[in-house]
């Protein structure tokens, strides 16, 4: 802590609407650590504010996007139920064809294609019959899919059912029994080409459904792991379920999903879709399946987000931290928009409180003398009483002016006058205490207000008031002045008023001894080191 170099007025007015912490503490009288604070509590604030913001951000974008691969495992799965549905209704239907084999008639033609070694229809050759999807097989077709030209007619009207789906797929039936496949739409034969080899390919063996555990089958459908279609040349994901005849597994019902359309299902703003890596994850080959690039600067970790496609794929999206890094600039621009603005407010009302206190300063204070003016008898000191008869504390009043103060003008102006109420007024400053209030009440007439005293604590500070005014010098002439004092205590519940004007009555009474009273300073200098006269300018 370091003493504050105020004048009492000054402690008194702007110090006692200040707190302590603010007037007195080291760091505000500081410049440069008070500007480091500040500057430092200003960046405590920026990060606080972008720090929070970009915390929301993240978390709402995680959030969003995470909903979005919720939509795609949703997609997927509701496929995945149809698809059970489908191959539940196909075995019911096998079922009643077998009862009524000999009542069935064929419903289509099947063709031989001998350029394509296949047999099939709707392939854009032989296209003469009102199913809605293709028949395609290799080689020559076996009188026994005439039968199951019936369940061609059970599939069409299973995936003709109204769905609206954003993810692009494909259904189809796959016969292990007569080595075929039935797909839900009509596809030229450059598009779709099946060969013997399929059927004898570790694809095919690997995701028919005889290949799958017993507990997977008894669940009705089956996810495949991503892997490159046979036919198309796309990464896809396959949804299968069993068809089964006498309690045997004759072939699958399945949708295919390439990996590349699984985007579509989800809709993003273009900014933050550019900003986000789409790709699977095989949890049992450990591989990377990409299914969209927004972006490729890897310099800082990306932000994944995921979730099960099933038991075995995840898919994940990877958020760009760029995404974050431009929010958070500006998110910082505007907090620093803020600050300025905040600060240069708190600037501006500082300056306006600082204004205000001085005005206030100014009307209580004497202009001449720098001590109180008469005004603070009705604010400063009301309240320094009643807080003091609140405490049950007393509070004394001096009261004294100068003597033969009109001499002092009429024989050497009011210049040297002033000089001697300056003398006075710096006197008391130097001899009374902070808490004391130091009045010039007009002319030659000074009060001191001395709160926590008592009547003999008033009259010791009296007798040294007079003392110490007498002994000093204050022009070139070498004139001293003394003053007269009267002192009193304020009464519990007495008006300020009846107490000064007891005071003034002590005063003019003590006043008539002024010559005595001025002897006894002097003789009691005598018992001082004399010291000569100051030397002062003869301009003064």
């Amino acid at each position: 802590m370091i003493k504050t170099l105020m004048s009492k007025p000054e402690q008194h007015i702007l110090k006692s609407r200040s707190s302590i912490w603010q007037t007195d503490h080291i760091l505000c009288k500081h410049d440069t650590i008070r500007r480091c604070l500040i500057l430092f509590f200003n960046l405590l604030i920026l990060t606080l504010i972008v720090g929070f913001s970009l915390r929301q951000e993240i978390n709402e974008t995680r959030s969003y996007v995470q909903a979005n691969l919720n939509q795609i495992k949703e997609s997927t799965d509701s496929l995945a139920y149809r698809n059970k549905r489908y191959a539940k209704t196909a075995t019911k239907a096998i079922a009643n064809f077998d009862n009524r084999y000999q009542k069935l008639h064929v419903l289509a033609d099947i063709h031989y294609y001998p350029k394509l070694k296949e047999f099939g229809f709707n392939r854009g050759i032989y296209p003469n019959n009102l199913f809605n999807g293709s028949l395609v097989g290799p080689g020559f077709p076996n009188q026994l899919i005439q039968k199951d030209t019936h369940l061609f007619a059970v599939l069409d009207e299973l995936w003709a059912e109204q769905q609206t789906h954003p993810i692009v797929y494909n259904y189809y039936y796959v016969s292990h029994a007569l080595k075929y496949f039935y797909l839900s739409s009509k596809l030229p034969s450059d598009q779709f080409n099946t060969t013997k080899e399929f059927f004898s390919t570790d694809l095919y063996r690997n995701q028919r459904s005889t290949s799958q555990p017993l507990n997977e089958l008894q669940k009705g459908m089956y996810y495949t792991y991503p892997y490159l279609d046979f036919f198309s040349k796309e990464m896809v994901v396959t949804i299968k379920s069993p068809v089964y005849k006498n309690n045997k597994i004759v072939g699958d019902i399945g949708v295919d999903i390439p990996v590349k359309s699984l985007i579509k299902s989800i809709t993003l703003p273009p900014k933050l879709k550019s900003s986000l890596n789409f790709y699977l994850y095989d949890s049992n080959t450990e591989q990377k399946f990409e299914i969209y690039n927004g972006y490729s600067n890897y310099l800082l970790p990306s932000i994944p987000v995921h979730t099960s496609l099933n038991k075995h794929t995840l898919i994940f999206a990877d958020i760009s931290p760029w995404f974050f890094v431009s929010f958070a600039i500006k998110i910082m621009m505007l907090s620093i928009l803020l600050l300025i603005t905040l600060n240069y407010m708190n600037v501006i009302l500082k300056r306006h409180k600082f204004q205000k206190q001085r005005y206030q300063l100014e009307a209580y204070t004497d202009l001449l003398t720098g001590l109180f003016n008469r005004r603070v008898m009705d604010s400063i000191v009301k309240d320094i009483v009643t807080e003091n008869n609140k405490n049950a504390q007393s509070t004394a009043i001096i009261v004294f002016d100068a003597n033969d103060f009109k001499i002092i003008n009429d024989t050497y102006g009011h210049d040297i006058g002033d000089l001697a109420l300056k003398h006075i007024s710096s006197t008391i400053n130097d001899m009374t205490r902070d808490s004391d209030v130091c009045i010039r009440l007009g002319g030659d007439e000074f009060c001191i207000v001395l709160p926590s005293a008592d009547l003999e604590q008033a009259l010791l500070m009296a007798d040294r008031l007079e003392l110490a005014i007498f002994s000093g010098y204050f022009c070139h002439y070498n004139i001293k002045v003394s003053i007269s004092t009267g002192c009193t205590v304020i009464e519990a519940n007495e008006n300020l008023h009846d107490a000064l004007v007891r005071a003034d009555q002590i005063l003019y009474k003590n006043k008539e001894n002024k010559a005595e009273n001025k002897k006894a300073l002097q003789q009691q200098l005598k018992n001082y080191i004399f010291k000569s006269p100051p030397n002062f300018p003869k301009n003064e």
